[in-house]
């Protein structure tokens, strides 16, 4: 059920290039609803300036501790002051949003594909898949090594792989270079990050693996109100926000 959460910021820390984590202290009960892929709107502050919240993929969700996590990147001045808050500060937020991740229950191994800030919402992802005895590897992608995070925490799942544009990581070149160069096999792919990378993964999978893309977007209302998100499928346009942030294999239209 979405509901506004006033969350006590407990930690707020950079962890790579202009990215930060950002663990709060929530309701339990609350966290029971949010699903993996799921998003939360984060009111920045208490003035009209900036007036939208900012939508945050759930990084983490920890039912027993009451224990939230979001991982954010720092791009114009709503994450600038996101950045600057403080331990002990109450963070408004409201959630959960959007359709989350079908969790397969019948694949026996699965790869979860990141790229950039889309990393994020693949572990809470990763953690349940792994809990039910699925085979989890991992294919992490960003322009250069600091812009690699979590590797620790993916690599406690299975085995993680990495791509950077640069080389300076992992395999050189995108997330669909490092899979066919590690020739990782799997029953079924998740995929988060930009437009550019979940085009490249549809394009070679669809109609050969079964697999689900979430995608970003700019929004504004996070509740599908607005209709600024949309985006094509072959269904027609359809709101991230709300018909998302997740879409099966096939399902999307690029330009």
């Amino acid at each position: 059920m979405k509901r506004i959460m006033l969350c006590t910021l407990i930690e707020n820390r950079t962890i790579a290039e202009d990215t930060l984590l950002m663990v709060l202290k929530a309701d339990p009960v609350a966290l029971a609803d949010f699903e993996p892929g799921v998003f939360v709107n984060v009111r920045i502050m208490d003035s009209d300036s900036p007036l939208l919240r900012r939508p945050i993929s759930v990084h983490e969700t920890d039912i027993e501790k009451g224990m939230l996590k979001l991982i954010y990147k720092v791009v114009g001045e709503g994450t600038r002051k996101l950045s600057e808050k403080k331990t002990g500060e109450i963070v408004d937020i409201f959630g959960p949003l959007g359709t989350g991740f079908p969790i397969q229950s019948d694949a026996k191994s699965v790869i979860l594909i990141g790229g950039g800030v889309g990393i994020p919402p693949l572990y809470e992802l990763g953690k349940r898949l792994a809990e039910k005895g699925v085979t989890v590897t991992t294919v992490l992608g960003a322009r250069n090594s600091e812009g690699l995070f979590c590797l620790e925490e993916f690599g406690t799942l299975g085995r993680v792989v990495t791509a950077t544009e640069d080389g300076s990581h992992g395999v050189k070149g995108f997330v669909t270079d490092a899979i066919k160069a590690e020739d990782i096999d799997f029953d079924c792919l998740y995929a988060c990050g930009p437009k550019p990378m979940l085009k490249a993964i549809d394009i070679e999978y669809r109609g050969k693996k079964e697999g689900y893309l979430s995608f970003e977007e700019r929004m504004a209302c996070g509740i599908g109100a607005c209709y600024g998100c949309m985006t094509k499928t072959k269904d027609g346009l359809k709101r991230v926000c709300k018909d998302g942030p997740v879409f099966s294999l096939g399902e999307a239209v690029y330009e």
